[in-house]
């Protein structure tokens, strides 16, 4: 045995049953802190009797290279800390210990997450898709819903890694082949048509599914997730003439009047955004509705949070004839109608939250006086077959006039 003095530190070394033992009394990791090398000597001791009756640290460690075991122990814990949506973590990991059960990180191979990879694009998700025929199958699962599953199992290696559990992670080898057959995202092209916004509106979205009126009307109109729609409270909006300033991660973030804020993005970060004067209308009503709760798209039935659409959506979407809309192509929609009003990419990513794709794109900024003229924009569309070029066709449909190099002015009030 031999205990040493390293610099503020004491660090020990020994064999016990033809193992070899070593590491440092510095308190991390569960370790103790020794002050001396008689007090380092004395635990050192009782090391070694953890060690015969089978408790010391290398069966911790041993237990930790299990992959299953680790993901329980250390990562999700670790993403509910940390992650702005650890649900997502969750039930992913669900889908890769069921797949991983009782194999160790070592064992996994970058052939063995090839055959994952395989499995999930085979399997069908609880969807479901109507044929030609009329008859209902259930869908695929999509090559992108894969593609987060590996990007979760080559973070979790990582960390893995990072904890000395184990040296390599798969999924840096995956074959091109493989890698090809599970894209980040597949680009959607899809419009909403003035025929199909008239009847979502008018008939998809009434009766029993009323309540998604005014959540679809300010998303097509502010570009918001759902979640952000979801989420929003009265007390995020500023109706009044000052700025407010809310404090989140200890930092003040102000919110102009006429201006709301999302106190957390997808990134997790706060953004504000303002409002056209027919968002602002709309959600002063919403906001005088005392039924709904402490949400402001809260269900009037119960006072709570609505937790999800996609039910309410697609019945909405059936009713109205209307195939092959998300939700989320509201968002798409916005940034499309946007650029149709000369908005400038920089404002639109602003507005939607997006991050810098360069170091240009983090030294240019919109100016508040422009994100507002894009959702007056945004407000007054009127479809592609209507462009917007002259000035007196702004002055016919009643829309703000056309500043310098195409860009839209707010009236003064």
């Amino acid at each position: 045995m031999a205990v040493r003095e390293r610099g503020a530190y004491i660090a020990y070394e020994f064999w016990l049953d033809g193992q070899y033992y070593s590491g440092t009394f510095n308190g991390k990791k569960g370790m103790p802190l020794c002050t001396n090398k008689r007090e380092a000597r004395d635990k050192v001791a009782v090391l070694r009797q953890k060690i015969r009756e089978g408790n010391g640290p290398n069966r911790k460690r041993e237990e930790l290279k299990d992959f299953a075991t680790f993901v329980d122990r250390i990562y999700l814990p670790f993403a509910e800390r940390n992650h702005s949506s650890p649900r997502h973590a969750e039930f992913r990991c669900e889908v890769l210990k069921k797949h991983f059960a009782g194999k160790k990180f070592d064992e996994i191979t970058p052939t063995a997450v090839d055959l994952f990879i395989a499995e999930r694009l085979e399997s069908k998700t609880v969807r479901k898709e109507v044929l030609p025929g009329g008859r209902k199958v259930n869908k695929k699962r999509s090559p992108t819903t894969v593609h987060k599953e590996v990007m979760l199992l080559s973070s979790i290696f990582n960390m893995a890694i990072g904890e000395e559990v184990t040296t390599k992670n798969p999924c840096r080898n995956l074959r091109k082949s493989t890698r090809a057959k599970i894209p980040a995202r597949r680009k959607r092209n899809r419009r909403l048509s003035p025929d199909e916004e008239r009847r979502l509106f008018d008939v998809g979205l009434q009766g029993r599914r009323g309540h998604l009126y005014d959540i679809a009307e300010v998303a097509l109109l502010t570009g918001m997730r759902k979640g952000e729609l979801l989420n929003l409270e009265p007390g995020h909006i500023n109706f009044g003439t000052t700025v407010k300033t809310f404090v989140i991660d200890a930092e003040d973030v102000d919110v102009p009047p006429n201006w709301l804020i999302i106190t957390e993005s997808k990134n997790g970060k706060p953004r504000v955004i303002p409002m056209s004067r027919r968002v602002r209308r709309k959600l002063e009503a919403l906001c005088a509705d005392v039924t709904r709760g402490k949400y402001v798209f809260g269900s009037a039935r119960t006072g709570g949070k609505i937790t999800d659409i996609k039910r309410g959506w697609k019945s909405a979407c059936e009713a109205a004839g209307i195939n092959d809309l998300r939700f989320h192509d509201l968002r798409h929609e916005w940034a499309s109608r946007a650029a149709d009003g000369g908005a400038h990419a920089h404002e639109r990513r602003d507005i939607l939250g997006h991050s810098s794709g360069n170091m240009t794109d983090d030294y240019t900024h919109a100016s508040p006086r422009s994100m507002e003229n894009v959702m007056e924009s945004v407000a007054g569309y009127l479809g592609a077959e209507l462009p917007v070029t002259t000035k007196w066709q702004d002055k016919i449909a009643g829309r703000p006039l056309l500043g310098p190099a195409g860009r839209r002015q707010m009236p003064e009030t």
